[in-house]
């Protein structure tokens, strides 16, 4: 009998305890997640901050915490979550216990593998009772991002393309003449302003004299990059691998130029999350510019918004002059090469950077491999 009674009261509590936790474990909880800044260059270790504050008389047990994350995104192991990947996402599983009235905070270290734009959706929180028994959810909103830039690849600054201004007189292109440097006088040539004369060298020898200006830093150039990793290719990446590859020349001949204190703008046959149109940025200088070329190269879609070919043939359409296009692509033909040729008869220069094959990518990443 008395085991009896000991039994209904064992059921009755635990009845009553499951009841209790059921309606208050997820009422006075506050949890927050957020990455430790909001960009880094891909292969930077950061960390992921997790803070959870119950702020209620009651205790919480067990608290389960799941939420979906880029499968880029690669954590160290620890003995607080679980990870368990898939190609593309990953789900990541806090577990906490807390007492009445606590705070925790958990870092986690991870680090990205691959540049982009990674965003902390939401989560879903799950608590029970004190057996363990089936708990109750509540899915939580998180507003917290990460910009992942892409990792700037050392590119070979002396291969830049460059302007010739005399003949075969190689000069490079951010020479140009400063009116507000007189570096002397020489003899009036056909097509100089009369506002150039040097009425005093003209007095002194008897003949026209225009001013003759010194040169200071003034280069500008504009990146083109191709996604499309081969002819024929209609919107979709295939060797997502070898674009990668160049968006980092392109973001490596960026800071190579803005290091030199020049202009560098950026366009491509992409468009950035949340658009549709190719991604186009004007050539600046300064590292703001260099900021918001690596967010824009961070945010890239690897497909195709329109036929590279187009993009050159609007870019000759606009008449640019004097300036230096580097033009990054994974194959060549005679229909780029004659939209290369109008940038060039434009008075542009024009240097091509071809991408190597998936293939050759493969072989060479194995040699490192190998040399290791």
């Amino acid at each position: 009998m008395i085991f009896f009674w000991f039994l209904l009261t064992a059921g009755v509590v635990v009845y009553l305890q499951s009841i209790l936790f059921r309606r208050h474990a997820l009422k006075g909880l506050r949890y927050s997640r957020k990455f430790q800044k909001n960009a880094c260059v891909c292969g930077e270790e950061i960390e992921l901050i997790e803070q959870l504050s119950n702020e209620k008389w009651l205790p919480v047990p067990w608290l389960r915490a799941e939420s979906q994350l880029s499968a880029y995104l690669k954590f160290r192991g620890s003995d607080n979550f679980a990870v368990s990947s898939g190609q593309h996402y990953q789900n990541h599983r806090s577990l906490f216990s807390m007492a009445p009235y606590t705070k925790l905070t958990r870092t986690h270290r991870l680090t990205p593998t691959r540049r982009g734009w990674y965003r902390l959706n939401s989560i879903t929180m799950t608590a029970g009772d004190l057996l363990g028994g089936m708990g109750v959810s509540l899915q939580v909103p998180l507003q917290g991002e990460l910009l992942v830039y892409p990792k700037p690849a050392d590119v070979p600054v002396h291969e830049l393309p460059h302007h010739s201004w005399q003949g075969e007189t190689q000069v490079r292109r951010f020479i140009v003449p400063d009116p507000f440097v007189v570096a002397g006088a020489r003899a009036y040539q056909p097509g100089d302003s009369y506002r150039q004369v040097n009425w005093k060298a003209t007095a002194r020898t008897g003949a026209l004299q225009v001013h003759q200006y010194d040169y200071t830093a003034n280069r500008s150039l504009m990146i083109y990059l191709n996604v499309e990793d081969g002819e024929g290719m209609w919107r979709s990446v295939t060797n997502e691998a070898v674009i990668e590859l160049g968006i980092e020349w392109a973001a490596g001949a960026a800071l190579a130029v803005i290091g030199e204190g020049m202009e560098v703008g950026f366009t491509a046959n992409m468009a950035v999350e949340g658009e549709l149109d190719s991604v186009r940025e004007q050539p600046r200088s300064g590292h703001e510019q260099l900021y918001r070329l690596n967010e824009l190269m961070a945010k890239l879609k690897l497909e195709r918004s329109e036929p590279f070919v187009s993009l050159l043939g609007r870019e000759s359409a606009i008449g640019y002059n004097g300036i230096d296009a580097l033009i990054i692509s994974a194959y060549w033909n005679d229909e780029l090469e004659r939209e290369a040729e109008l940038l060039r008869r434009h008075g542009n220069a024009v240097t091509v950077w071809q991408l190597p094959s998936a293939k050759e990518l493969t072989a060479a990443s194995s040699d490192r491999g190998l040399g290791a």
